[in-house]
């Protein structure tokens, strides 16, 4: 009797510990963070079987699934009938990274199915992110004033790279998890005196700004800005903390860019790339009678006048369009760009174009781009149209806002981005949309 009380609770914490644990397992590396994804997976399925795959399917989980069949259709046809050649005849690099790419299909449906039947502690995983944010943004704070970090690892020349070491993405973490940091309080504990929550808040909003622009990771600051702007506006308790929210903003920018020089770079050079982009779109759109035709990847030629491409972030997206054009509708398969960016004799063929849609244009084609962006387009409509525009059931679910927002910035088109296929992104985007969809079904969420 006891043990049969014992196996159901072992299950449901073996199941939230794995879950909670993946915010830490972001700082920790690839390795340890594919391992933790691994061993949720398996822990899953081993203490819920079949019952996992058992659950209702919406019309949205059938179309996900059709999604994750191209992405092995176009992979194997790329590999094997386009890519191959003598050389490379045994290369079966594309194949493989779709087939390990499934692993997020998984996750979906394991996240789904545990949602539904409540076995999941939300209350966990919002600790885990607001302390793991909070270690990542006082070691930056640690690195600033001592040149290295708590690890060692010692501060780069233009950024701050914190406990992640020779990776710049310490600004990306704070702006992706730190945000569940201002909703901890809120949704699970019942404070009666508002003014320590406000104090708390203050504090916290201080101290990720400040991390933030110590990174040097300009778009996550600008997308964590954002997120916190939408929340204060779409939430009717909140709108009265906007202009709280910009002053405190200001100061803590203006503090952070006079004593961090690293600050006062990366805002100088984001100026000045954005007044480069808009002067070279001006151009190439003053006269929209004429095709604008790429002559190499360092400028372009409009109505005659070869026009020089201003800076890299340009060049890497037009290397991106460009090898889109060479496989216009089925692309060349996952983790395929650089090969076939190659075969453009493109000079800046990195491995992915810095931006999430140009990468799906190259890798999946027009095909595979229609079909997410239907899938993200379905789930911003049932989840942020539904809650904010429609009288319906979300009106009253709270802990779906940081999901929905931190959704929302992951798929913003216009901005920089890493690869749409690599482990930290395909995870942290995945993770956030299995939560929102199934968040957005539950009626009745406790």
């Amino acid at each position: 009797m006891i043990l049969n009380q014992l196996i159901p609770n072992f299950k449901i914490n073996i199941t939230n510990l794995l879950f909670s644990l993946i915010p830490v397992s972001f700082i920790a590396g690839n390795l340890i963070l594919n391992l933790n994804i691994l061993l949720f997976l398996i822990s899953s399925i081993i203490c819920y079987g079949k019952d996992l795959f058992n659950t209702k399917l919406y019309f949205l989980d059938k179309f996900i699934l059709l999604f994750f069949a191209y992405t092995l259709i176009t992979s194997f046809y790329n590999n094997v009938f386009i890519f191959s050649s003598e050389k490379e005849i045994n290369d079966f690099t594309i194949i493989i990274k779709s087939l390990l790419y499934l692993r997020f299909l998984i996750l979906y449906f394991i996240i789904k199915y545990l949602i539904e039947k409540n076995l999941l502690n939300f209350k966990y995983f919002f600790i885990s992110c607001s302390i793991s944010s909070l270690f990542v943004c006082l070691d930056l704070i640690y690195q600033f004033n001592y040149g290295k970090d708590i690890f060692g690892y010692i501060a780069n020349a233009r950024r701050l790279s914190g406990p992640f070491g020779d990776e710049l993405i310490a600004g990306s973490y704070l702006q992706r998890f730190s945000f569940f940091s201002f909703f901890l309080l809120p949704i699970f504990y019942n404070l009666k005196n508002k003014k320590i929550y406000y104090f708390i808040l203050i504090i916290l909003l201080c101290l990720f700004i400040f991390g933030l622009a110590l990174s040097g990771n300009r778009i996550p600051f600008i997308m964590f800005i954002l997120m916190i702007l939408l929340v204060l506006l779409f939430e009717k308790e909140t709108r009265k903390l906007i202009i709280s929210f910009l002053f405190f903003l200001s100061i803590i920018f203006l503090i952070a860019y006079n004593l961090n020089p690293y600050t006062k770079y990366a805002t100088g050079n984001f100026v000045t790339r954005t007044s480069e982009i808009v002067s070279f779109l001006s151009l190439i759109l003053s006269d929209d009678r004429e095709i604008p035709k790429v002559e190499n990847n360092e400028t372009v030629t409009v109505r005659g006048k070869i026009i020089q491409i201003p800076n890299t972030y340009i060049k890497e997206f037009n290397s991106g369009f460009q090898t889109w054009l060479d496989h216009k509708y089925i692309g060349g398969g996952i983790k395929s760009f650089k090969k076939a960016c190659a075969k453009t004799s493109l000079q800046n063929c990195g491995p992915h174009p810095h931006n999430y849609y140009l990468e799906i244009l190259a890798e999946l084609g027009l095909i595979g781009f229609f079909m997410l962006v239907f899938i993200f387009v379905k789930i911003f409509y049932d989840t942020f149209v539904k809650k904010y525009i429609f009288n319906s059931f979300l009106n009253h679910n709270k802990i779906i806002i940081p999901f929905m927002f931190l959704f929302f910035v992951e798929i913003f088109p216009i901005k920089t981005t890493g690869s749409f296929f690599t482990t930290g992104n395909a995870t942290f985007l995945f993770l956030i949309m299995s939560i929102t969809v199934a968040l957005s079904r539950k009626k009745n969420f406790n």
